[in-house]
């Protein structure tokens, strides 16, 4: 048997396993808000008990959520900030997202390669086209405009050759700001009712300005670019 067939049929069967695990003991119904609300004070009582565990469970948990691309960043970062205060709930976290991220971004890249160039295969080459136009900027604005899923982000740049600190390097600097925001929530938890309500206008605004900042290089280089091309017509 070939080894990318070794590789895709061993991953399938972990990705599989873990599906299965996490909807038979209904974790899912753990992460709603309501599920949160409720269950607030026997949370605390277990990080009072043992913090050290709590914390590493609670990244353990984090991580394997993320690895199997669940869209959890929202969830756990408000009962990270809940259960351990701001600054500590948006350090787990953002360990969580490292570990997650890593996890996928090699699995993609070493193990499933093959079968997601042949899915992704127009998305890709307009994400090579503005990587090698743009630079990492491209990945810290689609990281903070929160509008492409995680997933696709770090399939897409796997799948294009990012090294791996550069894109652990452009993941952190993305994801911060939400997660500091997200957190931020998890510390006024029993105000929230619903998780629309951590995105207020004003957050959104700080993210809007936040991939401003970061697009501002990409607008800068085509300000260049056309004045370049215009000169490069006088010339001639």
């Amino acid at each position: 048997m070939k080894t990318f067939h070794k590789k895709f049929i061993i991953t399938a069967i972990i990705t599989f396993i873990a599906v299965f695990v996490l909807y038979y003991f209904g974790v899912s119904r753990y992460l709603s808000l309501e599920s949160v609300k409720s269950n607030a004070t026997y949370f605390k009582s277990k990080v009072d008990e043992s913090y050290i565990h709590a914390a590493f469970l609670f990244i353990a948990i984090s991580a394997g959520l993320i690895t199997l691309t669940l869209p959890i960043t929202a969830p756990m970062g408000v009962i990270g900030g809940f259960l351990f205060g701001l600054w500590p709930g948006v350090f787990y976290s953002m360990i969580s997202i490292i570990i997650g991220a890593s996890i996928s971004f090699l699995v993609v890249r070493y193990a499933l390669s093959h079968m997601m160039k042949n899915r992704y295969g127009d998305r890709l080459d307009g994400f090579n086209k503005r990587m090698q136009r743009y630079g990492y900027t491209y990945l810290i604005t689609l990281q903070l405009l929160t509008i492409v899923p995680y997933f696709i982000i770090n399939t897409l740049a796997a799948l294009a050759g990012v090294p791996f600190f550069m894109f652990l390097l452009t993941t952190c600097i993305g994801s911060f700001p939400i997660v500091l925001i997200y957190a931020f929530a998890g510390k006024q938890l029993y105000l929230i009712d619903s998780w629309k309500d951590i995105l207020s206008k004003e957050m959104l605004l700080v993210l809007v300005l936040l991939a401003g900042l970061a697009l501002l290089p990409m607008f800068i280089q085509k300000i260049r670019a056309h004045k370049d091309k215009d000169s490069d017509e006088t010339l001639s």
